[in-house]
């Protein structure tokens, strides 16, 4: 692969070697760097008048599962499927927003060139991305933007963070890779006609993943870069950190709140809010979408697969 190519396919995978330190996160970086000076704008490259009124905005198959006990008519779950995609992208909006405000917040004067000119681009792009989820939400129907419970304590820490710290590049991981898997198993989902989704958030979602490759990997190489600098005391702490930042992510960006439902005109809101918190279905797929993140943070002894067990039990 050409490294002037504009094209964030296979970053995360190219990554998986990148040594930590010194010149491998540098080299890795600059890398990154090189497939990030392209840029276009994410409103442009949607074709907004392919949406679908009739079709979903997630599939069944994501939210529900195909043997869920979950009753629910075909209206009720388009109108679910709505709430929970704003969801997602009131979810992006929040991430973004805390990662531009940390990084405008530093100055950057203090940063190495490479890794400032990485948060740079990214800051450009994410600002496009959050421009596509306000869209997005609009285009749902609610008065309001969704709330997302149960990050207001996230984004106090966020606030009180800096981006030299691992923990903020651990929220900033953990973030980007537990909502873009959840949005890879959309797609996938998607291409089957039997769970197919309105184009438009379909094309959101693809570009949104594209370009997701590339900001994962820098998060990645700042994260590591960070954590070979720890003693073994600073590790302790940090590895009980994650894993407590990491419960209250999935807890705030899987799960829909009641006030969502009630906002997309679903009937029986508050039974349907009861009865995914319980579902088993919804439960593995918040543990499959933090795995990921869970398998790096346990190849650098800062978490165990059963910590993840346990949340899924």
């Amino acid at each position: 692969m050409d490294d002037a190519r504009c094209d964030a396919k296979g970053f995360v995978s190219g990554c998986d070697g990148c040594a930590v330190g010194g010149n491998g996160v540098n080299a890795a970086l600059d890398r990154i760097a090189k497939h990030g000076r392209c840029y276009k704008d994410p409103i442009a490259a949607i074709d907004w008048r392919s949406a679908d009124a009739e079709r979903p905005w997630l599939p069944r198959g994501l939210l529900l599962g195909h043997e869920s006990q979950v009753p629910i008519r075909a209206d009720q779950f388009i109108a679910l499927s709505r709430a929970e995609y704003a969801r997602l992208c009131a979810a992006g909006l929040w991430l973004e927003g805390l990662l531009i405000n940390r990084v405008t917040a530093s100055g950057l004067l203090d940063v190495d060139t490479e890794e400032a000119r990485v948060m740079l681009q990214e800051i450009r792009e994410e600002t496009g991305h959050s421009l596509m989820f306000l869209e997005m939400i609009d285009r749902a129907g609610h008065d309001d933007r969704p709330r997302l419970e149960g990050t207001r304590l996230l984004t106090a820490i966020a606030k009180r963070l800096h981006i030299e710290t691992a923990e903020f590049w651990a929220m900033v991981f953990i973030g980007e890779t537990v909502t873009d898997t959840f949005a890879k198993k959309a797609l996938k989902l998607a291409d089957s006609s039997d769970d197919a989704i309105c184009p438009v958030a379909e094309q959101v979602l693809a570009l949104h993943h594209r370009e997701e490759a590339r900001h994962i990997a820098a998060a990645r190489q700042f994260l590591a870069a960070r954590i070979s600098k720890m003693n073994r005391h600073r590790r302790w702490i940090f590895a009980r950190t994650l894993h407590w930042l990491l419960n209250l992510f999935l807890e705030a960006t899987m799960y829909p709140s009641l006030e969502s439902l009630y906002r997309a005109g679903v009937t029986d809101a508050d039974i349907l809010f009861h009865r995914l918190r319980r579902d088993p279905w919804r439960q593995k797929v918040a543990v499959a979408c933090a795995t990921p993140a869970v398998s790096l943070l346990t190849r650098e002894g800062l978490m165990s697969a059963v910590q993840l067990a346990q949340r899924e039990a």
